[in-house]
């Protein structure tokens, strides 16, 4: 006779057992898009992602090895439920957020729904999607910031059966090939993710048949149940109460009026969170708004908790189970819920804004096991090419991102940022083997990290030039080019990210957001990702590792003594007496610019020098006005809020009296009256 220990044990085998049947199927299906498929962003950047997906719509397994991670638990409820008639053969795609409730979250991603029926009942469905590379729309890859509408991002398809009971919906193909600028690259993605769909069918049935449907299904639900309790017993780690961050866009690209996001972070003590966004901005007339569907859980949303999770568990855990633990509280019309026709192709900018708020509300909360700020832009650049018979090519020509936030107990990595580190980058081989692009400089930016006890990661510097004088190059995602990414716990701000065009004759042009560019013979386009934010007092960071960086070329001598209080003697080694000197002068406390706290809890935050200063002048004013344009319907709150702030700043001198700021608006108001 087993005892309950015995039998508990041989459950806990039985599911460790299931756990990895199912993450081989996944990972198998996603080698075979990524060996399949025919665009750059798919099989170089590896913008594509594979599940397992209950009737219900929880993904109970999820791709780990190659491709995206950031959808794990994405609700696909919706687009289940968007058919009755499902049938054995069935393919469904869809690429449309709004009618998917926040499913899909912008038009480049299709996503793929297959049903399994075993005797005739329905047991799972089988997921995947793809970054389209274009998608028709307003420009070369579809996506632009200063898209107002979800109509100029491209080509909308409502949950449509590409595949009816094993038969190809040749209507849907062509119009999907004749509203893209590459079809036949579009269509060889597509058919490189029915591939993976096929796989991961027929590796299904074949575990139904070494086991039986029965105990399948069972496995399909406990894992959902043991990434539900392993979860909860990372988040008892959070002391219970709630904890406050602001984050901001610098910027809406149409405007120069910052995006605020607003964090109340509430730990329940139960091993659940809330994240309530109340507070906001409302939608904004670009492309960063994130539309949710009101979904009250919901990944996009949700990285940082989910990364802390599988950083601390004490076992693997990748699927939907992670998701019932935290509660999203989303204001409707806002920029992170937001409501048809919103144009929202740069939703990721909104996810790496609301990652980093997380981290700044968890730094409060559990100090020390979070790393601070990272580099929060994704600079996705893509080249449109036409040959001589008119046909056109969209090739990405990498993402650039920039440095991760130092913790943990770790420097951050430079170069890749957490929230989308799962992005490859392209081989100059590659890229210049499919696109009239000559790579000149691909590298990590010196002295760009946020000094800290452990610093910041290195952002970088990626210069190309166009070799082709029909080409267009569109470069959409950047930010941070004002308000930097953040140090925390004395750890000091990086550098902002740049783009600048060298042309022929040497004379650089500062271009900024600039998306769109028809370069000239001999211009030198230069792309950056600033760097990641610093945790802890530079002053305390090991003097050897210091010196390693110089030895690299990473720091810059000059920085690693006015930062670190690190000197070099002439012959490379560290100078213990000079060091000691700077250190004692410093009075190991460092430099504490613009520093304020973070949430509720002890840790200090360096905004750096431009949001620091934002702040000082006119933080209080943006406030007072976007509760003042609450009083306005849903679809006119951000243009209110933007008229209001732009006549403030040109009428009031920085940091305004409060009475003077609602003076000025009863004057607005008085006058759209």
């Amino acid at each position: 006779m087993t005892t309950a220990a015995q039998q508990a044990a041989a459950a806990a085998i039985d599911t460790e057992i299931f756990a990895n049947l199912f993450r081989a199927i996944v990972n198998e299906m996603s080698w075979i898009i990524q060996r399949s498929a025919h665009t750059t962003f798919v099989k170089e950047t590896m913008d594509f992602g594979t599940a397992l997906v209950t009737p219900e719509g929880e993904q109970f397994a999820v791709n780990d090895s190659t491709g995206v991670n950031a959808l794990v638990g994405t609700p696909m409820a919706p687009g289940i439920e968007a058919f009755t008639d499902w049938a054995p053969g069935d393919v469904a795609i869809t690429n449309d957020p709004y009618t998917t409730d926040g499913m899909v979250t912008h038009l480049n991603d299709i996503f793929f729904l297959k049903p399994l029926f075993v005797d005739g009942e329905l047991l799972c469905f089988v997921w995947a999607f793809i970054h389209c590379s274009d998608i028709g729309g307003n420009v070369p890859g579809s996506i632009d910031g200063n898209n107002r509408e979800v109509f100029q991002e491209g080509l909308r398809i409502k949950s449509t059966k590409l595949y009816r009971a094993g038969v190809l919906n040749q209507d849907m193909v062509d119009v999907i090939a004749s509203n893209c600028r590459s079809p036949e690259m579009n269509w060889g993605d597509l058919g490189a993710t029915i591939s993976g769909l096929n796989r991961g069918e027929e590796r299904l049935r074949q575990l139904i048949a070494r086991y039986d449907v029965e105990t399948v299904r069972g496995a399909m639900y406990r894992m959902l149940d043991r990434a539900e309790a392993l979860t909860r017993e990372v988040l008892k780690g959070i002391p219970p109460g709630s904890y406050e961050f602001v984050e901001y866009i610098e910027d809406s690209y149409v405007s120069a009026v910052p995006i605020r996001a607003m964090l109340r972070l509430t730990s329940r003590g139960d091993g659940s969170v809330e994240l309530d966004l109340t507070g906001s901005d409302p939608q904004v007339a670009c492309s960063f708004n994130m539309p949710t569907g009101g979904q009250k859980h919901h990944p996009m949303l949700s990285v940082a908790i989910m990364n802390l999770v599988v950083t601390l568990s004490e076992a693997p855990i990748f699927n939907a189970g992670i998701l019932r633990c935290i509660d999203l509280v989303l204001p409707s019309h806002s920029f992170v819920n937001a409501s048809f026709p919103a144009a929202c192709g740069m939703r990721v900018l909104t996810t790496l804004r609301v990652h980093d708020m997380t981290l700044g509300a968890l730094a409060a909360a559990i100090p020390g096991r979070v790393p601070a700020g990272g580099a929060g832009q994704l600079a996705v650049i893509s080249v449109s090419t036409a040959d001589f018979a008119g046909k056109t090519r969209v090739v990405a020509a990498n993402a650039v991102a920039g440095g991760a936030g130092g913790g943990l107990g770790l420097d951050g990595l430079s170069g890749a940022d957490y929230p989308t580190s799962a992005l490859r980058n392209i081989p100059v081989e590659v890229l210049e083997a499919e696109a009239p692009v000559l790579a000149h400089r691909y590298t990590l930016l010196t002295d760009s990290e946020g000094a800290g006890r452990h610093r910041g990661g290195f952002g970088v510097e990626y210069a190309f030039e166009i070799t082709d004088g029909r080409a267009r190059v569109v470069v959409r995602g950047k930010d941070r080019y004002r308000f930097c990414a953040w140090g925390v716990g004395g750890g000091k701000a990086a550098i902002p990210s740049f783009s600048r065009v060298r042309q022929a004759d040497g004379t650089e042009v500062d271009v900024g957001k600039q998306s769109v560019y028809q370069p000239e013979p001999g211009d030198l386009l230069i792309v950056g990702g600033g760097g990641g934010g610093g945790y802890g007092n530079p002053m305390e960071r090991d003097p050897d590792r210091v010196r390693g960086d110089i030895l690299d070329g990473l720091v810059s001598p000059e920085r690693a003594r006015e930062q670190y209080g690190v000197a070099l003697a002439a012959d490379g080694e560290i100078d213990r007496e000079a060091t000691a000197a700077l250190r004692e002068k410093s009075g190991a406390t460092g430099d504490a610019r613009s520093t304020t706290p973070a949430g509720n809890g002890p840790m200090e935050v360096d905004f750096g020098p431009g949001r620091s200063q934002w702040q000082a002048d006119w933080q209080e004013t943006y406030a007072i006005i976007a509760e003042w344009c609450g009083k306005f319907p849903p679809n006119g709150r951000r243009l209110a809020q933007e008229r209001a702030y732009l006549r403030a700043v040109k009428r009031l001198s920085p940091a305004p009296a409060r009475r003077d700021v609602l003076n000025l608006l009863e004057q607005i108001e008085e006058e759209w009256a």
